[in-house]
């Protein structure tokens, strides 16, 4: 049985359809990708934070002179 021209508008209609949901779903992957990276790269300056942190810990309370020049920094 020969496709009518009917049935190919549909075929047509769909194909149509599905091209778009790909479009959509590529440029959501791409989204998606970007915001992990960006997340991922922010987890690591947070992990890098914190053994820094954890450092200063380990080393004790900074020292009065170390304070005031820290907030001498922050001052200028």
């Amino acid at each position: 049985m020969p496709a009518t021209d009917a049935d190919i508008a549909r075929l047509e209609q769909r194909i149509t359809e599905l091209e778009v949901k790909l479009a959509f779903q590529e440029r959501t992957i791409d989204d998606l990708d970007s915001v992990l990276r960006r997340f991922t790269a922010k987890i690591e300056a947070l992990e890098h934070e914190l053994k820094r942190v954890r450092g200063d810990l380990d080393a004790g309370p900074p020292s009065t002179a170390d304070v005031l020049a820290a907030l001498d920094d922050e001052l200028e």
